[in-house]
């Protein structure tokens, strides 16, 4: 195995991604101040400002369930204006929070994975979040198409945008629930190594 560059490995003529094992703690310090920044100031100021201009109505990228024809009354419940708003926010705020998660969920998940002992594998679970964004960004797309077209209807997009955002709320929720549980781990092994 030779290692060639910063995180690219090559085994017997292969390029295996991956991602370089040790983070520094100043680069986990740095990104959940980021975090944190962004939960408390961003997200709520986007939020009403949401709910100031589309109304206190359901919306895609929130629900965890929901159908094409939901999809549809949430677009008409919204307005011109509404629909406008949400696909300015979709381009803006919410490519800029996915990115924000991601890299906060990458970096717990591989800094905790290095102190789990005899478990390298979880350290590859990091493309869970990854996923997610991809997900949240093709969740993104579809219900942009849906809101920019009503009133015509969007044929498979809007059937596929529902199942988007029900595998990025899965896939978001385990890879929190990831970091949890790593954690909790290397708190017992902490504990079970001074008794």
């Amino acid at each position: 195995m030779e290692l060639l560059h910063h995180g690219i490995i090559k085994r017997k003529g292969e390029r295996v991604f991956m991602i370089k094992k040790e983070i520094k703690w100043s680069v986990v310090i740095l990104v959940t101040i980021g975090f944190v920044l962004f939960l408390s100031l961003a997200l709520p100021r986007v939020s009403a400002y949401t709910t100031k201009t589309i109304g206190g109505f359901d919306s895609p990228d929130t629900s965890f369930l929901y159908s094409a024809e939901d999809m549809y009354t949430m677009a008409n419940n919204y307005s011109d204006s509404g629909r406008s708003t949400y696909v300015f926010l979709r381009w803006t705020f919410d490519v800029i929070w996915p990115l924000v998660y991601t890299a906060f969920l990458v970096v717990w998940t591989v800094k905790l994975s290095v102190y789990v002992k005899g478990k390298n594998w979880i350290q590859s679970l990091y493309f869970l979040p990854i996923l997610a964004m991809a997900l949240d960004f093709l969740e993104n797309m579809g219900a942009s198409i849906v809101m920019f077209r009503y009133p015509a209807t969007s044929g498979i997009i809007a059937h596929l945008t529902p199942i988007a955002t029900l595998l990025k709320w899965t896939t978001l929720s385990v890879s929190f629930v990831l970091v949890l549980l790593l954690s909790l781990v290397i708190l017992y092994q902490k504990v079970m190594k001074k008794t």
